[in-house]
């Protein structure tokens, strides 16, 4: 049961991990990070930093940009943009279809259109819909995949 319990501990921290940016230390960026491990690099400051971390503070620091941690200060785009699709794929569906909206400009916005660019994004959506969305069944994971083909050969549209 402990082994159980210490696999998932260390399975639950590994985004934690993965998705610490910067030039860190051993010990990563959040809490531990700002009050012991960026003072040196001595392995009891390292540790204790990393339990810091441990405690789900870091994930914090990860998500708000803050605590020493992502250099841009920012989640990542991809990730913000798979998680808006799969959130508001009813509505990007509907919007997309129609050409116009609120979710599709906000989405055109997260794939990288720039505000000159955003109408003739949308309008790319619009034009592409049933490529986007072969089926009502269509997953925003398939939608995004097959948008991220269908982008690639047309980079003015991306700023």
């Amino acid at each position: 049961m402990r082994k159980v319990i210490a696999f998932g501990l260390a399975v639950s921290m590994l985004p934690t991990f993965v998705m610490a940016r910067g030039n860190h230390p051993m010990a990563g960026c959040g809490l531990g990070y700002l009050l012991l491990s960026n003072k040196d690099n001595e392995k009891v400051t390292q540790v204790l930093g990393a339990t810091t971390n441990g405690t789900g503070i870091q994930t914090f620091g990860i998500s708000s940009g803050t605590s020493g941690c992502t250099e841009d200060g920012a989640v990542k785009l991809a990730r913000a943009t798979e998680v808006f699709a799969d959130v508001n794929l009813a509505s990007l569906r509907q919007e997309m279809a129609a050409g116009q909206g609120e979710y599709v400009n906000v989405f055109a916005s997260l794939l990288g259109a720039s505000e000159a660019t955003r109408p003739q994004m949308v309008r790319f959506f619009q034009a592409e819909y049933q490529i986007l969305f072969p089926s009502a069944e269509t997953s925003s994971g398939e939608m995004l995949s097959t948008l991220s083909e269908k982008l690639a050969s047309h980079p003015e549209l991306l700023g």
